[in-house]
């Protein structure tokens, strides 16, 4: 028994025509038709029988349209209730650092064409906002691709590179980019663990053979610069980053072999695509 057995068998009760009650909810005689067999069968009784004049309701149909009536009015209400609630309840927005910093805020203000508020919670590894999805915390969440799961909703948003960080007085300072084996052997400057750029980074490096020299681990802000621009060593970011650094006295390499993939994630497939609209990547982080 579901709703729409319910609905097609109300219309044909209020307009005791089968062919009425198709017009009346858009849907074609044959289908409603069907609908009222099904009923039939799980209920195990005839609900109708014809006239000259059309349908009428059996006994056992009276009796299932005195009981069945409050319920679908009940629904109706739970139903129209929930959206209200949908509505006023705010989406939970969940993201990785760089991604709230850099990319959400001129996003979120779009958001508000849905007519619903939304929160946002700033967590510093994927991993971590996926947990806090998947347990109900979040509604929706932009992390590193890598960590999303195939249950759920995913839409990539954009691709992008790492990139090195120098002080102004760097030897690379003519070159237009970099690669991994390049920076392997300099004095590297890292967010302390647990951090999705440093497990990547530190990650592709191994894999070159290389152990990563690693002078110096910070908690997550931004004087981790004012380490890079003393001369103390480097330090790696993404690409979103790296275009907002122009302030400081330093410049910024992208490593051509690193990189990563940023993506929205839900377990409403319905909230994910209303979203998505207000999320397609612009030409404002290409470099």
């Amino acid at each position: 028994m579901n709703m729409e057995w319910l609905n097609s068998f109300a219309q044909a009760v209020k307009l005791k025509s089968f062919s009425k009650a198709s017009k009346a909810i858009n849907l074609s005689q044959p289908a409603l038709s069907k609908h009222i067999r099904n009923l039939e069968n799980d209920l195990d009784v005839t609900l109708f029988y014809r006239t000259s004049t059309g349908i009428e309701l059996t006994e056992a149909g009276k009796r299932f349209y005195a009981r069945i009536m409050p319920v679908i009015s009940e629904i109706t209400e739970i139903r129209q209730e929930l959206r209200q609630f949908c509505r006023s309840n705010p989406i939970a927005i969940g993201s990785l650092p760089s991604i709230a910093t850099y990319y959400l805020p001129a996003r979120l203000k779009e958001i508000q064409e849905i007519n619903r508020p939304h929160t946002l919670m700033i967590q510093n590894t994927s991993r971590e906002l996926i947990q806090s999805l998947q347990e109900g915390r979040l509604d929706v969440v932009f992390l590193n691709a890598l960590y999303t799961d195939e249950s759920l909703w995913n839409y990539e948003l954009f691709e992008e590179p790492y990139c090195a960080v120098f002080p102004l007085e760097h030897r690379f300072h003519s070159k237009k980019s970099v690669d991994l084996a390049e920076i392997c052997e300099e004095p590297l400057i890292v967010h302390q663990a647990p951090c999705d750029s440093r497990k990547h980074i530190i990650s592709e490096m191994e894999l070159l053979g290389h152990k990563p020299h690693i002078i110096n681990e910070v908690a997550f802000g931004d004087f981790i610069y004012g380490y890079v621009m003393a001369g103390m060593g480097i330090t790696i970011v993404p690409e979103l980053v790296a275009k907002n650094l122009n302030h400081l006295q330093l410049f910024a390499l992208p490593i051509v072999d690193a990189r990563r993939t940023i993506s929205m994630t839900t377990k409403s497939n319905k909230l994910g695509k209303q979203l998505a609209k207000f999320m397609s990547i612009k030409d404002d982080f290409i470099l």
